[in-house]
């Protein structure tokens, strides 16, 4: 008898400490639950067993040797366990009988609770079979093993809680250090492509990017999509579909008219080339319209995989980052309409002087590195003074306005239109020669007198030089032709055009140190070769 206390004591003994072995190296309580369990389950006699743990976001159910009919017993839902509670989640161990839950109607089972003092985190249940009821000494032994497994499982879940912790402070910690290097990027970065490069780079660091697009509102509406490097522009075909879409998008989700006609499509390398293994995925499409002051100034979608990791946390970002872009689009329109005002004549729209000097320096550069030809065309309203004094400042504005709309109509992309003060004009036209330059200003000066309607007579007198014309290098002297070109014009009657006069013939001798630069090593070369005549 004696003997046999001391087998039964040292078997217990012997449970105890494996049971604390087997969960002392496991990490995870799934893991641990399965170890423990062929225990248990050889030292009751049971033919199967079961454990079943609470957890944030469900059940943990771990079973070894059990059927489906057995696991469609356990209780799974708060329903469920609420209606065992009254045996299974009992302070101390007891005898559970489960006619009603078994196959044959007469299965005993035991159950033990998992506790942590007096809370309760789970519970196992194991059949011991038809007629067997363990001892007073088992249920007490069981009552330490099911405070060995709370205590591993409240641990773990603790560990558990601490790494979600841990990847969640790193992963707000690298959102907000992308939103403070993205907000330092839009003060580094003065247009939207920078800021639209830079924006694609930074979310490929969190997600493997497919594709991003980029609609602003505020000015021009433009379409900017990410590509990857060589990839096929658009032709005119796919850039009237992209417009069009993103036209019904804004109409049907935030009521804005922007006609399809009215948006450019730019295609900017901003995106890495995907990898083979990314071709054939699923995709998944974040969507988010750009707001500032509550008004929508444009919209951003980014394609990614369907199943990405951390797909809240991308969102998340992405929606924090379109807040951002919407105020730099606002303020980007702001800095751009200032320039605008800054560069532009405010009454005709046209260049203002100060935008004439820079847009004409670098011009006459061009002109003196590639010898390509340019023109300047110095446009005078006649008598422009008399119509202000008769009919008044607001003709006279009305005047400036129609021959400016003029200018713009017929002038090519590749020129210029300037108010060079008050009632004057100036054209600067590149690889265009002085005879070309007439024909186009007689094409101005029938089109003021037809298309200005006023009460009164209204006519141009216009001036024209080619740099063709120039004795020397200085950009002024163009300027001073045109100008003289233009003073005769009035002097001949008004009404006209004049062109100025071809430069004379002269020895190359006076040539070598007046003419232009793109010049000056033929004029070198054709004066050595005279003096080796």
């Amino acid at each position: 008898m004696e003997k046999e206390r001391e087998d039964r004591q040292i078997a217990d003994t012997a449970l105890i400490r494996s049971v604390a072995e087997r969960l002392a190296t496991s990490r995870e309580v799934e893991q641990g639950l399965a170890d423990i369990l062929p225990l248990l389950i050889r030292f009751l006699g049971s033919d199967f067993g079961a454990f079943l743990v609470r957890r944030e976001s469900g059940w943990i159910v771990v079973g070894r040797g059990a059927d489906e009919a057995f696991y469609r017993t356990l209780p799974r839902t708060a329903r469920l366990v609420a209606r065992a509670m009254p045996v299974v989640l009992s302070a101390i161990p007891g005898r559970l009988s489960a006619p009603r839950e078994s196959r044959d109607g007469s299965s005993d089972s035991v159950a033990l609770p998992l506790h942590v003092r007096r809370r309760r985190v789970g519970y196992g249940i194991f059949r011991t079979g038809k007629g067997s009821s363990p001892s007073r000494r088992t249920l007490h032994l069981l009552d330490i093993v099911g405070a060995q497994v709370g205590a591993f499982c409240e641990n773990a879940f603790r560990c558990e809680q601490a790494e979600n912790d841990r990847d969640r402070l790193f992963r707000a910690n690298e959102e907000l250090g992308c939103l403070l290097r993205f907000s330092e990027s839009l003060h580094a970065n003065g247009d939207a492509d920078s800021m639209f490069r830079w924006l694609s780079r930074e979310i490929e660091r969190f997600v493997p990017v497919l594709g991003i697009e980029m609609v602003s509102l505020t000015g021009k509406s433009v379409v900017r999509i990410g590509s990857v490097p060589g990839a096929k522009v658009p032709a005119g075909d796919e850039r009237l579909v992209v417009s069009r879409k993103y036209s019904e998008t804004l109409a049907s989700r935030y009521r804005i008219r922007a006609p399809a006609a009215g948006f450019k499509v730019k295609r900017v390398e901003c995106i890495a080339a995907p990898c083979p293994d990314r071709s054939g995925t699923a995709r998944r499409r974040v969507e988010t319209p750009l707001l500032h002051e509550g008004q929508v100034v444009g919209f951003l979608a980014v394609e990614m995989p369907a199943t990405p990791e951390d797909g809240l946390f991308i969102d998340r970002l992405i929606s924090s980052v379109a807040g951002q872009i919407g105020l730099f689009l606002h303020k980007n329109a702001d800095r751009e309409r200032i320039r605008s005002l800054a560069a532009h004549d405010a009454l005709t729209g046209l260049f203002n002087y100060r935008s004439f000097q820079d847009i004409f320096d670098r011009e006459f550069e061009r002109f003196c590195r590639h010898g390509r030809n340019m023109s300047l065309m110095m446009i005078d309203l006649d008598n422009f003074k008399r119509i202000n004094d008769t009919f008044g400042h607001q003709a006279g504005d009305h005047a400036l306005r129609e021959v400016a709309r003029i200018l713009r109509t017929n002038l090519r992309k590749t020129d210029y239109a300037f108010r060079y003060g008050g009632d004057e004009f100036v054209l600067l036209m590149a690889e265009t020669n002085a005879e070309m330059a007439a024909a186009f200003a007689q094409r101005i000066r029938m089109a003021v007198k037809r298309e200005v309607r006023c009460e009164f007579s209204f006519s141009t007198s216009i001036g024209i030089a080619d740099c063709h014309r120039l004795t020397s290098g200085d950009r002024g002297e163009l300027l001073l032709l045109a100008d003289a070109a233009l003073y005769r014009a009035k002097n001949g009657g008004r009404d006209r055009i004049q062109v100025a006069p071809e430069r004379p013939p002269c020895a190359v001798g006076d040539v070598a140190s007046s003419a232009p630069r793109y010049l000056r090593p033929a004029v070198a070369e054709v004066r050595m070769v005279q003096g080796a005549v």
